[in-house]
């Protein structure tokens, strides 16, 4: 078992390898930190035993358990939205565990990656990826998109290199609908 100071109190690292007998031996060093709010994090499946013998040690020691979680590593991110002012240049590539937007344009050769939307201001010539990690709802939108790739979710959708460039000039949106990556205008 490990301990380490955080906000508020200590959190004790339950290791599923120490007995239950071995407990109170454990944690005899480490009393007088246990007097106050302790935090378990147990990273495998821990038997109720060893638990319940860790918070009899906790409470003896004066202390209380305020939770019980995972292991930092193993945690779910919290999703950031991440905002990018000014042009993605060729060769760019950003990312985000939530949306992300840039204000500016992106420039061929770029890449954008998203678990959640994709907002871009200027003109899309790069590529970009919405919905990332799945989510088939993610939605790219831009002022222009004119990219020779498109991504939401796990559906691809791939650009003419040889078009014109759209005539369209009022702003639009891709959206995955039965299957497939469809642009119209951000109205519609």
């Amino acid at each position: 078992m490990r301990l380490r100071g955080i906000r508020g109190g200590v959190l004790l690292t339950v290791d599923a390898s120490v007995a239950v007998d071995e407990v109170a031996a454990s944690l005899a060093p480490h009393t007088a930190a246990l007097g106050g709010k302790v935090a378990l994090e147990v990273a495998e499946k821990v038997p109720f035993g060893l638990l319940a013998a860790v918070a009899e040690q906790v409470a003896e020691a004066g202390g209380s358990i305020s939770d019980v979680r995972p292991p930092a590593a193993l945690a779910q991110v919290r999703s950031e939205t991440v905002i990018k002012t000014g042009t993605v240049r060729s060769g760019g590539r950003l990312a985000a565990s939530g949306s992300l937007v840039v204000l500016g344009d992106v420039n061929p050769g770029a890449e954008l990656v998203a678990e959640g939307d994709v907002i871009v201001t200027g003109v899309l010539r790069g590529v970009a990826h919405a919905g990332a990690a799945g989510n088939e709802r993610a939605v790219i939108y831009a002022e222009r998109i004119l990219s020779p790739q498109l991504r939401i979710a796990g559906v691809l959708a791939m650009g003419d290199p040889d078009a014109v460039e759209a005539t369209r000039k009022t702003p639009e949106k891709a959206v995955l609908e039965e299957g497939q990556i469809v642009v119209r205008p951000w109205s519609a």
